[in-house]
């Protein structure tokens, strides 16, 4: 499943492509959506947050570039997990703490290093032992 916005969505794709990736009909996702706007605002910040968090379904490739020092990008690659989710929680856990939250991405941007980790897929084997 990728978590991406549509190109050629209504306003920011976010509707469209989110129905597509969850396989529902747009229209019916466009109307839950709006439901939720009269739940005081909330599905009006929830689409401005996945605005910016999602990257659009022809720049996926260019997603895990760095945007704000890569951070999001670096735990993409590292977790398995697509970055605009990463990017989704990031975004909502500043809101939530106030900021505080900035805190700790800064401290992960020294912390955290360029390399995918290592799965078992791709570390390298050793030869075996010979007696």
């Amino acid at each position: 499943m990728k978590w991406v916005r549509a190109k050629d969505g209504a306003i920011f794709g976010v509707c469209k492509g989110l129905a597509r990736t969850l396989d529902i009909p747009v229209g019916l996702f466009r109307l839950l959506w709006l439901i939720s706007i009269l739940f005081l605002g909330t599905g009006l910040a929830l689409y401005l947050l996945l605005a910016i968090a999602l990257p659009r379904e022809d720049k996926v490739v260019q997603a895990l570039n760095p945007r704000l020092l890569g951070v999001c990008a670096k735990v993409a690659l590292r977790t398995d997990v697509e970055v605009g989710i990463i990017r989704f929680l990031a975004l909502c856990l500043m809101f939530l703490s106030l900021g505080a939250t900035l805190v700790g991405y800064v401290v992960l941007y020294f912390i955290l290093d360029n390399k995918k980790s290592q799965s078992s897929d791709n570390k390298p084997s050793t030869p075996p032992l010979t007696t």
